[in-house]
């Protein structure tokens, strides 16, 4: 601002003295009121350029200040993109394309913790040709009895729209602590027209040294390694696939054997989470006395790609007690899981689980059974799940499956107690662009029951998910 009010100074005079100048040569009065037209005139314009400086000099204040305020801001809070990694397959959501995540915006804090959020917005359109538990989240057929003769349901859902943050806190010399904050609106999972929102995951984590890790909050139950890729919220539960989210202690031991390959051990107690079979308002599994155990031991290696594969091997042990008849007593929770997850080629994996155990209701296995007390019994079941995931290209991919969950007959007494479920199903997706996913997915739900007719599903889902 100094140099343009300088320049104009010097133009100013220079003027002036010019028309002094022209002033000693004028001879006539014509000439000379001529003279002073022109020095008014250029006095005029002398003063609109000072109104003009004036005018500059108070935006360049007013800028300064402004500036003065984001920076102070900066101070607070500072902005810049991240793409952090995620742990597992889990954390990634079984509708995406493809596994890498995308840079995502992290907030500094002036304490140094870095908060990014993620989650997406999903939008589902669900035709079944008979009723289902649960509407948009799939699980078994209803029998007849119940759906007044299978009639169809059509399904509009936004309920699994996903919100969520990653933390970051400050590493140390010895010690690297993240932790998750994750929710959908599932909290009424029975009441399609209710929006809940409902707690997914909540927990921090805390690793040293050469693998160690600690992990305290909600989080996948141990022993989940992945999910199948599908539109449908249920993924195959009740159907073959054994997953959970709840509160938990867990320690975790990753041992590097080679570049490529790393076995993880993974030991915790879980909460067993939402059974109150006799109705005593008290969770069966708090009434044991004891938390639900789970372990695992995983092989993550490359063989055929560029890409891992994934073996394991879980298993899992609790209790359950019941106070009220019929046949209050305490029934233990068993389950073995093995579970492979193998690119075979750079677009295409295979993948699955085969499981077996009882009293698994909780886990969603037993086609959601888990005691049936007026036999005393705890409910045995087996079965799994296995699917082919075919990356077409960068855009298209293409998923087929099949599910499979098959309780003891013998261990269950009700007319409408499920005997077996099954569900194969094929799924569309593709990104119109890196965030936005559209996809469509059909599948065949068969029910069988203990004293009913069976009952076969036909459903149809369209999906939309826009992810950030």
């Amino acid at each position: 601002m100094k140099r343009v009010t300088a320049r104009l100074c010097v133009c100013s005079s220079a003027l002036i003295l010019a028309q002094v100048t022209l002033a000693q040569d004028v001879k006539t009065p014509t000439d000379l009121e001529q003279l002073r037209a022109l020095v008014l005139r250029q006095g005029q314009l002398i003063d609109q350029q000072n109104k003009r400086l004036d005018d500059l000099e108070r935006q360049n204040r007013d800028l300064q200040a402004l500036l003065g305020d984001v920076k102070k801001h900066a101070e607070v809070s500072s902005v810049k993109l991240e793409a952090p990694a995620t742990t597992n397959a889990v954390a990634a959501s079984p509708t995406g394309v493809s596994a890498t995540p995308p840079p995502r915006y992290a907030f500094i804090k002036p304490n140094g913790f870095e908060v990014v959020p993620y989650g997406y917005f999903k939008f589902d359109a669900i035709y079944d040709s008979s009723r289902t538990a649960f509407g948009d989240a799939a699980v078994y057929a209803d029998p007849k009895s119940l759906s007044g003769g299978g009639k169809e349901d059509l399904t509009f859902s936004a309920r699994e729209t996903r919100i969520g943050l990653n933390v970051k806190a400050p590493d140390t010399s010895n010690l690297k602590v993240t932790g998750r904050f994750e929710g959908d609106f599932y909290g009424d999972l029975a009441n399609q027209d209710s929006y809940q929102f409902r707690l997914r995951l909540a927990y921090i984590d805390a690793a040293w040294g050469d693998g160690w890790s600690v992990r305290f909050g909600q989080d996948w139950d141990a022993y989940t390694s992945f999910h199948p890729k599908m539109l449908d919220a249920g993924i195959l539960a009740g159907t073959g696939h054994l997953y959970g989210r709840r509160p938990q202690a867990r320690l975790t031991k990753v041992t590097a054997l080679s570049d490529t390959t790393r076995i993880t051990f993974k030991t915790a107690v879980e909460n067993g989470y939402k059974n109150d079979v006799d109705e005593d308002k008290q969770q069966d599994s708090n009434a044991s006395g004891i938390p639900q155990s789970v372990a695992q031991a995983a092989l993550e290696t490359r063989l055929l790609t560029k890409r891992d594969s994934v073996f394991a091997v879980s298993g899992l042990y609790g209790e359950e007690k019941t106070r009220k008849p019929p046949n209050p007593d305490t029934y233990s929770t068993e389950m073995i899981l093995l579970a492979a997850q193998l690119p075979l080629t750079d677009p295409f994996t295979l993948q699955g689980t085969l499981w077996s155990g009882q009293n698994l209701d909780a886990y969603y296995a037993g086609v959601l059974q888990g005691i049936d007390r007026v036999q005393g019994k705890a409910i045995a079941a087996s079965g799994g799940w296995l699917e082919g995931v075919y990356d077409i290209n960068t855009r298209l991919a293409f998923a087929l499956g099949y599910g499979i969950d098959d309780p003891d007959n013998g261990d269950v007494s009700a007319a409408d107690a499920r005997t077996l479920n099954q569900r194969t199903f094929a799924t569309l997706f593709y990104k119109l662009t890196s965030s936005l996913m559209v996809g469509g997915e059909y599948s065949v739900i068969k029910t069988n029951f203990k004293g009913e007719d069976d009952v076969i599903d036909n459903r149809l889902q369209l999906s939309s998910q826009l992810t950030f």
